[in-house]
């Protein structure tokens, strides 16, 4: 079976769990059943990535770049198609959230999550008009529609009026070779690259509005007023929320007290995750939440929002708090600061609920996924591969 996934949305360093998901899933996929040939179509901005990342999977450049949306939709609309039959592809995955409207093989598009439906006031009128559009007829007319979460699904099957057998849920995981807790001379080597402070919460998100920076450095305030020596450690892309944040920053005078590092080589995140105290995570919104399996993984205690999908695989791991009081996710992290048996536990929980999840199991859940969903009423034969 020729398997090619469609990742011409990719912009490395600026989408944020996008990027982790169809790097890891491509490069488990081999391992998961071998049996079949894979192939990625990338865009000018990934020249580079796959080929190292998964030697055993073709690579297909396109001559287009995802920087310039309109152009890449109309390439994987008007282009693509020709392509997958120029390669004699069996099935296609897009892993961007769109796909070709009339693909010439079984179509499955990846919608991570419905925030513009859920969340519309975080998108101007006109792109969410486009998000609306294009996401909505990419799900109507693949043959199946993949997904991180239980919480995704019913979204997706409410929203769209798709039925729940045409849409699977494929959990993600940690990298178990990258995310682990290091050693002690590992995490002095990063806190000397990076200047960090000796004492810190860690938050790693873009900084778009459902990310909720200004409640989280609302109760840091709390934080440092009742823990003086504490820092906040911020990771992830700049994106248009960012002006807004690093106003609040000054408002809430914790200009000494916030470290931006923006986005970083992923070889240094697990790094920094072994060297904080906490990893914080107060995101209104989530598809899944894959940070949180990675702070576990490196034996940190989460704090988290009480919202799903975080409940669904996080629990009895993280301590939730409410995301919509910042004295709540301030009580939280005070409480994990100050009590050592309660941090005990949420590691000793974290590392156990980490190795629950594999890319393995989430590759071979794709490609159960991909074997038995029914189709699109019929439109098209449902895939016949399945993993070994």
């Amino acid at each position: 079976m020729r398997i090619g996934i469609n990742a011409l949305y990719l912009l490395p360093g600026k989408v944020g769990g996008s990027e982790i998901y169809v790097r890891n899933l491509v490069a488990a996929l081999p391992d998961a059943a071998g049996d079949n040939e894979y192939f990625i179509f990338i865009n000018r901005e990934s020249a580079g990535i796959f080929e190292k990342l998964a030697p055993g999977v073709t690579v297909i450049p396109c001559p287009i770049r995802a920087e310039s949306r309109p152009l890449r939709i109309l390439w994987e609309e008007l282009i693509l198609p020709f392509q997958i039959r120029k390669h004699k592809i069996d099935v296609l995955i897009s892993a961007g959230m769109s796909a070709p409207f009339f693909c010439p093989a079984p179509s499955f598009v990846v919608v991570y999550d419905l925030q513009h439906i859920n969340q519309p006031q975080n998108f101007n009128r006109l792109y969410l008009v486009f998000l609306k559009t294009i996401i909505y007829l990419s799900a109507k007319l693949s043959d199946g529609v993949i997904t991180l979460s239980e919480k995704s699904k019913a979204d997706i099957v409410k929203s769209y009026h798709i039925r729940p057998e045409k849409v699977g849920v494929t959990y993600l995981a940690s990298d178990s070779k990258a995310f682990y807790k290091r050693t002690s001379s590992e995490v002095a080597g990063i806190r000397k690259k990076y200047n960090l402070p000796e004492r810190f919460v860690l938050y790693i998100a873009s900084s778009l509005p459902h990310k909720n920076y200004e409640r989280l450095l609302q109760a840091f305030k709390t934080v440092k007023e009742k823990s003086p020596g504490i820092k906040l450690v911020l990771i992830g892309a700049r994106d248009y929320g960012h002006d807004a944040i690093s106003r609040k920053i000054d408002e809430l005078g914790l200009r000494a007290d916030v470290v931006f590092l923006g986005w970083l080589p992923f070889e240094d995140i697990p790094v920094i995750y072994s060297a904080a105290e906490v990893f914080v995570f107060p995101s209104l919104h989530e598809g899944f939440g894959i940070p949180v399996l990675e702070a576990f993984a490196c034996g940190v205690p989460v704090v988290c929002s009480r919202i799903e999908p975080l409940t669904e695989f996080a629990s009895p791991a993280a301590l939730f708090v409410d995301p919509l009081r910042p004295d709540d996710i301030a009580k939280g992290i005070l409480s994990v600061l100050g009590d050592r048996g309660l941090r005990d536990r949420l590691v000793n929980e974290g590392l156990r609920r980490a190795a629950d999840f594999s890319w393995e199991k989430t590759a071979l859940k794709t490609l159960s996924t991909i074997s038995s969903c029914p189709g699109n009423g019929g439109k098209r034969d449902a895939c016949k591969t399945s993993p070994r």
